[in-house]
């Protein structure tokens, strides 16, 4: 018997128990399979925890917080990846979709920044308090979770065929849009293509 599973021999024609799983034992060539009835352990996990980690993956892009809030080993969820090709499938999607996301907050902080507002002493010793608003750009840990995955993500998007923001083929669609609302503007400025004025 292993350790953290009760074991109960199946009755013929018996249901399955509540709560329980099949293990079936192949014994030396010949003999006859040998099938048991285990309770799983709690600690393992189940499609509502993989549901979880994903999600959490997804909003974070962050392994290690996605495990701590299933309560899950992080050798365990890297695993069950080996092992269960629909959740390492999952995983990766997810990933994409979290460093998607990552990429859009960074290049939105990089343009307009973010402003805390804090409050501080004013100096005096009267208590009084002063209200001040710090403009920054906090990106070392995005940065961080941006080139972990990095790797992954480029062949999770090459294998689906996913452009990624920034790519050569958008901005070559860019610079011909733009082009078209330059030759329309420069056609509309010299009189040409303004059949009202």
């Amino acid at each position: 018997m292993m350790a953290g599973k009760e074991r109960t021999e199946p009755e013929q024609g018996a249901g399955k128990p509540a709560g329980m799983k099949l293990w079936v034992q192949q014994r030396g060539p010949g003999e006859p399979a040998r099938a048991q009835y285990y309770r799983p352990r709690k600690s393992s996990w189940t499609g509502k925890k993989m549901a979880q980690f994903l999600d959490v993956l997804r909003a974070t892009s962050n392994v290690t917080e996605a495990c701590r809030a299933v309560k899950m080993d992080i050798s365990g969820a890297y695993a069950l990846r080996k092992k269960d090709p629909a959740f390492a499938a999952g995983w990766a999607e997810a990933l994409e979709q979290g460093y998607a996301e990552l990429e859009m907050l960074l290049l939105r902080q990089s343009i307009h920044g973010s402003e805390i507002t804090e409050q501080v002493d004013d100096g005096n010793t009267d208590g009084k308090k002063k209200t001040k608003t710090v403009h920054s750009y906090p990106h070392s840990m995005a940065l961080r979770l941006l080139m972990a995955h990095k790797g992954a993500v480029d062949a999770y998007r090459a294998e689906q065929g996913i452009d990624r923001p920034g790519s050569d083929a958008l901005h070559a669609e860019i610079r011909a849009k733009i082009a078209l609302v330059r030759a329309r503007s420069d056609g509309n400025g010299s009189g040409e293509g303004n059949e009202n004025a």
